[in-house]
C-alpha cells in the first residue's frame, strides 16, 4: 500500500481543528495505488487502512520510502500538505446528522442540505462534520462517524490544484472513526 495521509492528535496549533483523535497518538492511511488488482474504495476489502500508533513509537524523521525494485509499481502519492486551517459550518442541521450516513434518506435531502456548496473543490477535503458525498451518496458507509474526508483534487496554496492518488479519477476519500470499539477503530472508502 501506498503512504496517503499522516494526522496527528491533540496539537498545541491554536489554528489546528480539534480532532478526535486520542492525544499523543498519530493516525496514519494507507490505500493500494493498483486500479487493476485491489478494490482500495472498499471499507473492508483489504486493500486500504488507517490506523493510529502512540507518538513516542515513531521515530524522529521522516521514514525512507520503500524502493522500486519491480516494473510498473506505481509512483509514490505526493507530498502535500497543509498550509492553513479554515473553520466554516458545514450548514447540516444536528438532527439530520444521521439522514447523512443512509443511503436513502441522504437522497432524500433537500439539495440545499444534502450538497450546501454544489459539489464545490474547495469545501470537498475536511475534517469532522457530515460527509460531502459525491453524486453517488452514502454508500457502503461503515461504523462511525466521518473524521477526514479527502478529494481526489486539492487546491494548492500558489493557485491550481494537485491531485492527491488514485480515487477512482474523480473519487473522494472519507475516512470514519468508530469511537464504540476500544481503542477506537478507523475505516476508510473512497466514492466517486
Amino acid at each position: 500500500m501506498s503512504f496517503l495521509a499522516q494526522v496527528p492528535g491533540q496539537s498545541a496549533d491554536d489554528n489546528a481543528p480539534e480532532l478526535p483523535i486520542p492525544a499523543g497518538e498519530v493516525l496514519f492511511a494507507f490505500k493500494c495505488e493498483w486500479d487493476s488488482i485491489c478494490s482500495f474504495w472498499e471499507s473492508d476489502g483489504g486493500a486500504n487502512a488507517v490506523f493510529s500508533l502512540p507518538r513516542t513509537a515513531l521515530g524522529d524523521g521522516p521514514t525512507a520510502p520503500p524502493e522500486h525494485a519491480e516494473d510498473g509499481f506505481p509512483e509514490l502519492i505526493p507530498e502535500l500538505g497543509v498550509a492553513h486551517w479554515r473553520t466554516d459550518d458545514d450548514g447540516a442541521p444536528a438532527e439530520l446528522e444521521a439522514d447523512f450516513y443512509d443511503y436513502g434518506r441522504h437522497d432524500d435531502l433537500p439539495d440545499e442540505i444534502a450538497h450546501p456548496h454544489d459539489w464545490a473543490t474547495e469545501w470537498r477535503t475536511k475534517f469532522g462534520g457530515v460527509p460531502y458525498w459525491t453524486a453517488n451518496g452514502a454508500q457502503g458507509v461503515p461504523p462511525g462517524r466521518l473524521l477526514l474526508q479527502i478529494d481526489n483534487c486539492v487546491p494548492m496554496q500558489e493557485g491550481g490544484y494537485s491531485e492527491v492518488a488514485n480515487f477512482c479519477s474523480d473519487g473522494t476519500a472519507y475516512i470514519f472513526i468508530d469511537n464504540a470499539q476500544t481503542p477506537p477503530g478507523y475505516s476508510m472508502l473512497i466514492n466517486r
